[in-house]
């Protein structure tokens, strides 16, 4: 059973990234989203179970920006300054930790998209790494960035 903390928590952050995305959405921002990094501090306070983070630039707390967590059916970016949570899109096209393997995710919160493409770069016995890009749409507008992650316990 859920934590019932961890399940208002993220209940209150689906209602402020929604109101956020609305306002993102009907204003008249223009130019590129910005991705940002969640911070170590937040990565730590979401329990952690066999889970993917992906990271730009070294894999380490400070350059996350995608996470999921709850096994894998909820997830968090840092949208324009926001931490946004996100729900998957469709089924993960991906099923297998095999090195060059292409797969692809979406996932969606309000207005903003998020999608996932990677590939494996290297298996290990209870995780797997790939590198890839993360693209985020909001309103309109697009960013992608090279990241590079990993998925496991």
């Amino acid at each position: 059973m859920p934590n019932p903390k961890f399940v208002i928590a993220i209940a209150a952050a689906m209602l402020a990234s929604t109101a956020w995305l609305d306002s993102e959405a009907g204003g008249s921002s223009t130019g590129p989203v910005s991705i940002d990094t969640l911070g170590a501090e937040t990565l730590q306070s979401l329990p952690y179970e066999c889970e993917c983070e992906f990271y730009r630039g070294p894999i380490d707390g400070g350059t996350a920006v995608f996470a999921t967590r709850s096994h894998g059916t909820v997830a968090f970016a840092k949208i324009n300054g926001q931490i946004l949570t996100l729900r998957r899109g469709g089924m993960a096209e991906h099923s297998s930790c095999l090195k060059n393997v292409r797969q692809r995710e979406q996932w969606i919160g309000g207005t903003a998209s998020v999608a996932l493409e990677y590939r494996g770069t290297r298996s290990g016995e209870e995780a797997c790494w790939f590198k890839g890009k993360m693209r985020v749409t909001v309103g309109g507008r697009m960013s992608e960035t090279a990241v590079t992650g990993a998925c496991g316990c």
